[in-house]
């Protein structure tokens, strides 16, 4: 994108506004998400310890910026405030909030450390607000509890598996090659992101 300062040419003024800096931005922070992600951890050894939990967040964070990232690139080069895969649901056919893979992973991310103290209320609870434990080595790769802030709620064990979440980031992270396609002169520079 960058050769010969094509990028740049092109993006820095779009109707008054820098979408390079958006690119620029959205490349980074891929690149490093991408650097060193592990789909595998081995977490079997940590059980309730706190490590594992911040192993997972780190995870899940990464996946964050790589969706995040994917989602600014493609509205700028199909000049679009569409969300990207917005409405699927391929990869979590059966979790239990009955949401799209991109809720579903919002979810995920509060739940397992981004905002764990203010979720909001799922699965048939009342009205009001959960809050996660710390996440731990369970069901499928890793799992939460949640506990209801009413006191006639029940508990909820969200479950997450580390192979969907990787499915879940390479059907985004995959999409850098339909947006480096779009332009012919950046074809040949699509060799250098991947």
């Amino acid at each position: 994108m960058n050769y010969n300062g094509f990028g740049a040419y092109k993006f820095s003024n779009i109707n008054g506004k820098n979408k390079w800096n958006g690119i620029c931005s959205a490349m980074d922070w891929i690149t490093v998400a991408v650097d060193g992600i592990d789909f595998t951890p081995n977490l079997t050894y940590i059980g309730h310890r706190t490590s594992g939990s911040i192993i997972v967040l780190t995870l899940i964070l990464r996946i964050a910026l790589i969706k995040e990232g994917i989602e600014q690139l493609h509205r700028v080069f199909y000049d679009t405030n569409e969300v990207f895969l917005n409405d699927s649901c391929d990869v979590w056919d059966k979790h239990p909030f009955g949401e799209t893979d991109n809720a579903h992973f919002e979810t995920i991310r509060a739940c397992f450390g981004a905002h764990p103290v203010n979720i909001k209320a799922y699965g048939g609870q009342d009205s009001g607000r959960m809050f996660a434990s710390w996440s731990y080595v369970g069901f499928d790769d890793f799992s939460v509890l949640l506990y209801p802030s009413s006191a006639k709620g029940n508990n909820i064990d969200l479950s997450i598996s580390f192979e969907k979440l990787e499915k879940y980031t390479a059907l985004r992270y995959e999409h850098l090659r339909d947006l480096l396609s779009l332009n012919t002169e950046t074809e040949s520079f699509a060799g250098d992101l991947f």
